[in-house]
């Protein structure tokens, strides 16, 4: 404030004096370069003063917002499905925090983080809510991260934001020391399930056929992502590949739909899925690839569009899920796949 304080000096000292000098071309020469001079001292009082008003009382020191893990849970009502074992599997790796804060006319977009998360907020009160908002790999690529359009945002009122603290989101699993925070799918009046398969003992299974690579393996706990069951493919060292299509056809007639495959898997080797189908009413079957899936020593969930296929195929009503194991090095390996499902929205 004393440096402002002599720059208004300066100026109304300097003013003065200029009046009081015999007037020149040298003189006014002079004049004007002093007056510019000041006019410049005048446009940074005044930024000044607008900046200590601006920036006066704003939180400097952040508080925290934390999020270990988000797990996909069966809602009370309109679940889209009952199957507890293999349906509500996830492997949401990130979230976008968005708060509404008392004052503010809209919302505020805090940031897209990783999980775990530890984000940062300039607040020091209570936010009237923080939306969660689960966002995923699509296609497994971390550069393609979505809001997975099957998930439902969850939304936690009154969250108290302290600086220089952190507040946890979700319940405290005192086995893992993780804090979870359940979400949940869209319900079935959203969500259509067009495929799917857990292949647990007693259940229909879409993907066996009659090649003997291809198994079902009926109990192995230790072995599936979850339940008992899943499905193993071998591919021998002196093949190339192995192919299989899940038997099953699907039948979606509305070229508006969204579709997503979610599957659990684990690789040895490479493996492509793709999409079989005419590519005209009463034509020849083609197989197109969707991606190429690599190896992998754990089980992990992956979110496949198949939209973008689909459409290049002119939305047939009716076509299969097909896959293919790539023996790219010519060693061989088993792949495993559980809890299938294909997905509309």
């Amino acid at each position: 404030m004393s440096f402002l304080l002599s720059m208004q000096n300066k100026f109304v000292l300097f003013h003065s004096s200029v009046f009081s000098l015999p007037v020149c071309r040298q003189a006014s020469r002079h004049i004007c370069s002093r007056l510019i001079e000041n006019v410049c001292f005048l446009v940074v009082l005044s930024i000044l003063a607008v900046s200590c008003k601006k920036f006066e009382g704003d939180v400097t020191n952040p508080a925290f917002l934390a999020i270990d893990k988000l797990q996909v849970c069966q809602q009370s009502v309109g679940a889209p499905s009952t199957d507890v074992e293999g349906w509500y599997t996830c492997d949401i790796d990130a979230v976008q925090l968005v708060a509404y804060f008392t004052g503010e006319s809209s919302e505020s977009v805090i940031g897209t983080f990783q999980l775990p998360c530890h984000a940062p907020i300039l607040y020091n009160g209570t936010a009237q809510y923080i939306r969660v908002v689960p966002v995923v790999k699509q296609n497994g690529i971390a550069s393609t991260r979505i809001q997975y359009p099957y998930y439902l945002d969850t939304t936690i009122h009154n969250v108290k934001l302290t600086s220089g603290q952190t507040t946890y989101i979700g319940t405290l699993d005192t086995n893992t020391h993780q804090h979870v925070l359940p979400i949940y799918y869209k319900g079935n009046n959203w969500i259509t399930e067009l495929v799917y398969d857990n292949f647990e003992p007693l259940q229909t299974h879409i993907a066996v056929d009659t090649n003997s690579d291809v198994m079902w393996v009926r109990n192995d706990p230790q072995g599936a992502r979850c339940g008992s069951g899943y499905l193993k493919v071998h591919t021998p060292a002196d093949m190339s590949s192995v192919s299989f299509p899940i038997t099953n056809a699907i039948n979606v007639n509305d070229p508006s739909k969204v579709l997503y495959l979610e599957m659990d898997y684990r690789s040895d080797v490479q493996f492509r899925v793709g999409i079989r189908s005419s590519y005209v009413s009463g034509g020849q079957l083609y197989s197109e690839w969707v991606m190429v899936l690599y190896p992998r020593e754990e089980w992990g969930k992956i979110y496949i569009n198949l939209g973008k296929l689909w459409s290049q195929f002119n939305h047939p009503n009716t076509f299969q899920i097909l896959f293919a194991t790539i023996n790219s090095n010519d060693a061989g390996g088993n792949t495993y796949i559980d809890n299938l499902k294909v997905i509309a929205l």
